[in-house]
């Protein structure tokens, strides 16, 4: 019986809106997927999601997220 956890960015969107001052401005969204495996089989699945904004600090996100930001944000 061997347990294993994996957690992964699996979804990301870019997502277009307006701020306050009805300026346009995109936001990134990222859907994080945590697996928990016995013998390779999927006994659990939860997700969670977080925005980031163009001021925010994603350097702790994983690299396919930081490909997104860098781009969207550039």
């Amino acid at each position: 019986m061997a347990l294993t956890k994996s957690t992964s960015a699996d979804k990301i969107e870019v997502v277009n809106g307006r701020d306050a001052d009805n300026n346009p401005i995109k936001i990134v969204q990222v859907r994080t997927t945590v697996t928990v495996s016995e013998d390779g089989e999927v006994i659990s699945q939860n997700y969670q999601r977080h925005v980031i904004h163009s001021g925010d600090d994603w350097t702790s996100e994983p690299s396919n997220v930081q490909t997104v930001c860098n781009a969207v944000f550039a």
